[in-house]
């Protein structure tokens, strides 16, 4: 029987018992027209929500509860089963900070444990920042010396936010030239208004990140896999070595916003002419066999400076990279 359909019947049953409490139950269920089953299932409802007790003196009578001290009983054991919610919460908060502490000391100590380590793969890559982001304790440094990847922009700002809230600090170092394109400049603004340190530099010597000194990311190049890959260096040695390299270019930066304008670039294109001319080739649809012939390299060697170059321009794909070479006039 369900209390919410058959609440007409249990309302039936209650209403004769206030009336005649001393009928017995077979004569109560016959004349609300139960069988000796439901009447049962009906009672143990009515006992359960406090409209009835068991009389003390037998088990066939039942003794029948006003409605205003049903209601009080209600409330006062709905409000003792939220301070007992309410103490267990307290306890999962302190269990979760324990085994986010021990997780962050196992990470700690793994970080000595493997000193290097290169991950091949965008999303492995991807994978590897979102957990070291969220296991940083006290600062995450980063240098950018590509353009700004605009279809990434709302993903970064949101994983750098959750970084802040946390009492993380950050710090990152941008190409003056991101500040000059609209988006670039949006995403610096909106980094900065998030608690995150922005700064500008006329040229950066190569993508870093520098997690707690603990573990760093760098790009690198694997001849054997066309994807792009990293190098992930773990423990305080190499770490603390990469994080000095940061702060001398931090020191030579300039603030985002500062009334001292950053030095701005030569206008010509910052490409070699071998890697303008790779550009070029590659814009006319030639394979990488026929482009490693024009300019007398391997393929490997190839591949190798279409990874730099792609690097450089902050691209994803040899097709963004040729846009992106397009908009910033580097073709000409």
């Amino acid at each position: 029987m369900d209390l919410e359909s058959d609440r007409k019947v249990i309302a039936d049953l209650y209403r004769r018992l206030r009336k005649e409490p001393e009928l017995e139950p077979a004569s109560l269920g016959a004349q609300a027209g139960l069988d000796p089953a439901q009447y049962e299932e009906a009672r143990d409802l009515l006992v359960a929500i406090g409209l009835v007790a068991n009389s003390p003196d037998s088990a066939d009578q039942l003794t029948v509860t006003s409605t205003e001290r049903a209601l009080n009983d209600l409330a006062t054991r709905a409000e003792q089963a939220a301070s007992r919610w309410a103490h267990e919460a307290v306890w999962l908060r302190k269990a979760i900070r324990l085994l986010a502490t021990e997780l962050a000391d196992q990470y700690q100590q793994q970080a000595s444990l493997a000193p290097v380590e290169v991950i091949v793969g965008l999303d492995r890559i991807s994978a590897i920042l979102e957990d070291c982001t969220d296991l940083a304790r006290d600062e995450i440094l980063s240098m950018h010396p590509g353009p700004v990847v605009e279809s990434r922009s709302k993903a970064r700002l949101e994983r750098n936010q959750r970084v802040v809230d946390r009492g993380v600090g950050m710090r990152t170092i941008h190409l003056a030239s991101t500040a000059r394109m609209p988006h670039g400049l949006a995403l610096l603004e909106d980094m900065q208004a998030g608690g995150v340190r922005v700064r500008l530099a006329p040229t950066i010597p190569f993508r870093l990140i520098v997690i707690d000194d603990v573990m760093a990311l760098t790009p690198t190049f694997d001849p054997e896999h066309s994807q792009p890959s990293a190098l992930v260096t773990r423990g305080p040695v190499i770490t603390r070595l990469l994080r000095r390299v940061f702060e001398h270019c931090w020191q030579s930066a300039v603030e985002l916003g500062a009334d001292t304008p950053p030095r701005r670039e030569p206008a010509e294109s910052p490409l070699s002419r071998q890697q303008s001319g790779i550009l070029r080739l590659m814009n006319a649809g030639l394979k990488d066999e026929a482009i490693a012939r024009e300019l007398g390299v391997s393929i490997r060697t190839l591949r190798r400076l279409i990874y730099d170059l792609m690097e450089k321009l902050g691209a994803d794909n040899r097709f963004q990279a040729g846009v992106r070479a397009g908009q910033l006039g580097w073709l000409n």
